[in-house]
């Protein structure tokens, strides 16, 4: 704690002067964000940092999936292993990917057994926007919470009348992708289905893959301020696994199936209050096929369920509460761990207070975990936003966050290599974080964060050993610090160029060896050109220094810098061309070792509004 103190207020005084030496002019850059306190409210009224990706954005981007959407986010570093079906996970502010929580409509879907999730698998045209708010978020949210939140946030049945979408696209490695959308209002029903396909031949050998989704949003206003809706759907699919350069696999296969569902209500019975209740249900079905030399398939079934109440009041002018009860399930079947399951019941309380004309505003939130095999988990929280004016805001934060281990760490079975160990403690850990945001003038808006996290208890898996197999323990603590610099220039009414650069430096505070993965410079660039007549071309680029591939930092995964190019085209009526060119530089990387990238891809194809 004393070092979480200790390096957050050192910049202070420097941020406080960068702030006020801005000469600032009005603008509106005010957009509606539910993560920082799981309600509805102005982004302008956070403490919090958080980024809003819209679908707009992800489709004139030409990301072929969510990761690719989200990697050039000052905060994001993903774990990628390359090519199309291949697991693609998120890490934020030297995390590990197990430490960011995800969220699919506030729905937790993070998998117990793993504690990850591969955004890969979630359709991008089923997003109408995604919100990442950048450090931990226990407070609010519990487990996993320690690096970030990302919330997907999916699109709703339409309004009024209806509407219908159809996507086509091909690229290289004879990669597929097919899909359509939609959804239509009666009276007071609505709805909104999806689904899709796709197919890919894949760089390396093995790496063939194939998928297909299906998504339905059933809603209902039983009048303007009491409303329901059914969310459910699934996903399936088959793909090689090539395994590493240096371990390959030629004939080893991985089928996954996905299926959700989810109820939400939310009342409104006055202008001051507002009452929400959800219940939810995630599957996921994991098979990995060995085919090497005898046939063999271990199976590992996760269920997890859960429902959430909520309670948001205006008690007065400038305080407000927002309130909840949780209780969550998390089951795993395994043929190789067998079954196991543990439960948590929870509250969690935020207190909002907005004082001298709404300068100032102030949240105190708390959350309690009680759970059947880890105990009762306390994390409190405190965030702040002072606006000196319009368009320049300074914002910090306080926070303990935390995360349980997943049935894999606690359970897997000795293997020969490793084994589960049962007796693990929750990691933990305090966050404080120092920043601003200013539109400087109309051509410039720039924003500058400090953070820093103390972590203990983490849970690191020991070397193995021909006289011993590897086993995790909580033996590793760590001290993170790093800087998110972001900038906007409007260059001209057509012409806008991003420019962020993030610094990190994770290491861990008894070696003092830097953690896995974890690139000391990241800076990503993006030049925008908008015609106003539906014409957009973008080039972005990206430099990811180097990163260890070991706990001795012997092991290093070299630097890289790639390029990309999108072109959309948008005709009437509702009928858009796009081409996407990745890699345009056709450089050799990794962003895991052992498992190279595709080189230069092009993509083509053409959406069509109905």
């Amino acid at each position: 704690m004393k070092n979480v103190f200790k390096k957050l207020f050192n910049p202070a005084l420097l941020l406080i002067f960068l702030t006020s030496i801005a000469l600032a002019e009005d603008v509106d850059l005010d957009k509606i964000v539910v993560t920082p306190s799981r309600i509805e409210e102005s982004s302008e009224d956070v403490g919090r940092v958080v980024d809003v990706v819209t679908s707009g954005e992800i489709q004139r981007s030409g990301a072929q999936d969510l990761a690719e959407a989200l990697t050039d986010l000052t905060s994001v570093d993903m774990s990628n292993y390359g090519g199309p079906g291949t697991d693609k996970n998120i890490r934020m502010r030297g995390s590990t990917s197990a430490q960011v929580l995800i969220l699919m409509d506030g729905r937790p879907i993070n998998n117990p057994r793993d504690g990850q999730v591969d955004l890969s698998t979630i359709p991008l045209d089923n997003i109408s926007r995604v919100e990442v708010m950048h450090g931990a978020g226990s407070s609010l949210y519990g487990s996993s919470a320690m690096g970030g939140v990302v919330n997907i946030i999916t699109k709703d049945p339409p309004k009024a009348g209806q509407k219908a979408e159809l996507y086509s696209s091909f690229g290289t490695a004879r990669t597929y992708v097919e899909r359509m959308l939609y959804g239509a209002k009666v009276g007071n029903f609505g709805f909104l289905a999806s689904g899709g396909y796709q197919s890919s031949e894949g760089f390396r050998q093995n790496s063939e893959f194939n998928s297909k989704d299906c998504n339905l949003k059933l809603g209902y206003d039983i009048n303007n301020e009491n409303k329901v809706s059914f969310n459910s759907g699934f996903y399936k699919s088959r793909s090689g696994v090539p395994g590493s350069t240096d371990w390959t696999d030629i004939d080893d296969k991985q089928n996954v199936l996905k299926r959700y569902f989810d109820f939400h209500w939310n009342f409104k019975p006055d202008t001051k209050t507002g009452i929400s209740f959800k219940a939810y249900q995630n599957f996921d079905r994991l098979e990995f096929i060995e085919n090497s030399t005898t046939y063999s398939k271990d199976v590992q079934n996760t269920t997890v369920r859960g429902f959430d109440l909520q309670l948001d009041k205006q008690l007065l002018d400038v305080y407000r509460i927002v309130c909840g009860f949780n209780y969550v399930k998390n089951m795993n079947d395994s043929t190789t761990s067998a079954k196991h399951e543990y439960n948590v019941t929870s509250g969690y309380l935020e207190n909002r207070l907005d004082l001298f004309d709404n300068k100032l505003n102030i949240n105190l939130s708390a959350r309690l975990d009680d759970y059947s095999n880890f105990g009762t988990q306390i994390n409190p929280s405190l965030d702040f936003l002072y606006k000196f004016n319009d368009a320049i805001k300074l914002h910090g934060l306080i926070s303990r966050s935390y995360r349980v281990p997943t049935f894999n760490d606690l359970y897997w079975p000795n293997d020969g290599m490793g084994e589960g160990n049962p007796n693990l403690k929750p990691e933990k850990g305090v966050t404080g974080e120092l920043g601003f945001e200013a539109r400087i003038n109309k051509y410039l808006a720039s924003g500058l964060t400090y953070y820093c996290s103390d972590y203990k208890q983490l849970i690191q898996w020991s070397e193995w050993t021909p006289a011993k197999v590897s086993q995790p323990e909580n033996i590793a603590s760590a001290l993170i610090q790093g800087l998110e610099f972001e900038n906007k220039i409007f260059i001209t009414d057509n012409l806008e160029l991003e420019l962020d650069y993030s610094f990190l430096v994770a290491k861990d505070t008894q070696t003092h060896k830097y953690l896995l993965y974890q690139p000391k410079n990241k800076i990503d660039a993006g030049l925008k050109y908008n015609d106003h007549n539906g014409l957009t071309v973008e080039l972005k680029g990206q430099f990811t220094d180097i990163r260890f591939a070991d706990t001795n930092n012997n092991d290093k995964v070299k630097s890289f810098f790639v390029l990309g190019l999108s072109v959309t085209k948008k005709f009437k009526p509702g009928i858009t061309c796009f081409g996407y060119i990745d890699n345009l530089l056709n450089r050799k990387y990794e962003v895991m070792q052992g498992y190279p990238m595709p080189g230069f891809s092009i993509t083509g194809g053409l959406k069509a509004e109905f």
